[in-house]
């Protein structure tokens, strides 16, 4: 079975897990850069690399599914999601990035798959123990490499919702959220569709909310 995932937006049928879930093949799309301008996702099964950002005057994100044959459909999802958070979050995609840049970028490509309903909090630890790849395997790996300490992102995530302010993103969630209201409201006749594609919509607000 093939199944479409839009990176940010909420997919009813999505199994979680299971041979279900890895029978299927995965593409990907719906990534936006800091501006909202979509960045292209490209199967290329000539690909040196599990998943790589191009830049560019068309920005773009390359992937290859036939490497790494022991990644789940999650680890490629949150290393895609990973990818999608530099263009989402203004990073350089060419030459050297810091530590705190490949941090921010992780716990921002996990929040946006959590907020997406893309991946089940419970299944974080899980994705920890298969993000573990040998010297070699960091080769394909977008890098530095390092221990991916996701749980750490949700604890850090929940504590600054805790302590500080409202971020000045705040207000243009709030509008988007209500654009979604108000197509679901105009939506005629109201449907399964409807409800599917409002979901869709406050999803990618979510994901164009800095964390």
């Amino acid at each position: 079975m093939r199944r479409k995932l839009m990176l940010g937006a909420v997919i009813a049928q999505l199994c979680a897990g299971g041979g279900a879930f890895a029978q299927e093949h995965t593409s990907y799309h719906g990534c936006t850069d800091a501006a909202g301008r979509a960045v292209a996702a490209v199967s290329d099964p000539a690909l040196e690399g599990v998943v790589v950002s191009r830049s560019g005057a068309a920005p773009e994100i390359r992937y290859n599914e036939t490497l790494l044959p022991r990644l789940t459909p999650e680890s490629r999802l949150f290393l895609f999601a990973h990818e999608c958070a530099r263009h989402n979050l203004s990073q350089a995609v060419d030459g050297a990035r810091t530590e705190a840049d490949v941090r921010r970028a992780d716990c921002h490509g996990l929040e946006s798959l959590l907020r997406s309903g893309l991946l089940d909090a419970a299944r974080i630890d899980a994705l920890e123990r298969e993000l573990q790849f040998s010297t070699d395997e960091w080769a394909l790996i977008p890098g530095p490499p390092r221990t991916f300490a996701l749980r750490s992102c949700t604890a850090e995530g929940a504590a600054r919702r805790l302590l500080t302010r409202p971020t000045p993103a705040q207000p243009e969630w709030n509008a988007c959220v209500r654009g979604c209201g108000e197509r679901l409201r105009a939506c005629a006749p109201r449907n399964a569709a409807c409800d599917d594609a409002y979901e869709r919509c406050v999803a990618l607000c979510d994901f164009r909310s800095p964390p």
